[in-house]
């Protein structure tokens, strides 16, 4: 059965996929291009689909990790440099010993399921900026908030 994305999904998350599946596209393009493995204009080069999404996982932990996100390491994923390493170890061993198996395309999943348990979904079209939430469970999120409000109770003015 297909899910209906209009009712079983709020917006902001399918807009939030949509928009860094599109990002990590072009920078596994640049990566390939910058590696010397993009086609020739006009050409198209076969390349297995559970590589391209270890491959946009691996340009999106570089991306947190520059932006100074650890998200991924509180999940207990690789660093950027240790995805690529092992992407590339999947692909020798595949290249080797066909009989072996194939586990290209999981870590593309696990950093799909980190981006939207832990990254605000408007944040970049409405701040710029991609904003990890770094509250992992609503107790202490509710706690916090209420601690701000308590805080800034007398900051404002009441208004009608």
């Amino acid at each position: 059965m297909v899910a209906n994305c209009d009712t079983e999904y709020p917006a902001e998350l399918i807009q939030f996929v949509t928009d860094e599946a599109a990002r990590d596209a072009e920078e596994v393009a640049a990566f390939l291009a910058g590696a010397g493995l993009a086609p020739a204009p006009g050409e198209t080069r076969g390349i297995p689909h559970g590589v391209l999404l270890d491959l946009g996982a691996v340009v999106r932990l570089r991306r947190w990790e520059a932006a100074g996100h650890a998200v991924h390491l509180d999940a207990g994923l690789p660093t950027a440099r240790a995805a690529l390493d092992q992407l590339i170890d999947a692909l020798v061993e595949a290249a080797t010993n066909p009989a072996a198996p194939r586990t290209v395309g999981a870590l593309g999943r696990a950093v799909f399921d980190a981006a939207v348990g832990r990254f605000a979904w408007t944040a970049r079209p409405e701040l710029g900026a991609d904003i990890a939430l770094d509250v992992t469970d609503d107790d202490t999120l509710v706690e916090a908030l209420a601690r701000f409000l308590w805080a800034h109770r007398n900051t404002g003015t009441a208004s009608e």
